[in-house]
């Protein structure tokens, strides 16, 4: 399985609510998505982010038509309008999930 994450600093923390919401309205609306959680972050610090999206897909191939699906592709733009900056990780459950050449 792959696993997509995105840690979200927003411009105005306010804005906490209606974030998470935008990314949990894509919870089954997306072909193959086997997982979605929103989480918002409980502690304030310098290197602190406001939420972290996490997605899992049966693989990379799912995953990847996920980044032109128009629900995704809606979503991600309100995001970016609130959005200061982000982070993101990709990675395999399992390593014998990636394509040969990336074990």
């Amino acid at each position: 399985m792959h696993v997509h994450c995105v840690l979200v600093k927003l411009h105005d923390h306010t804005k906490i609510d209606v974030c998470r919401d935008l990314m949990k309205s894509m919870h089954g609306r997306i072909d193959d998505m086997i997982d979605l959680r929103v989480d918002v972050n409980n502690l304030d610090g310098g290197y602190s982010c406001d939420l972290s999206l996490t997605t899992t897909w049966p693989d990379l191939a799912a995953y990847q038509r996920y980044t032109t699906d128009p629900v995704h592709l809606e979503v991600r733009a309100h995001v970016l309008e609130l959005m200061a900056d982000a982070m993101t990780v990709d990675y395999f459950l399992d390593p014998l999930d990636a394509p040969a050449g990336e074990r």
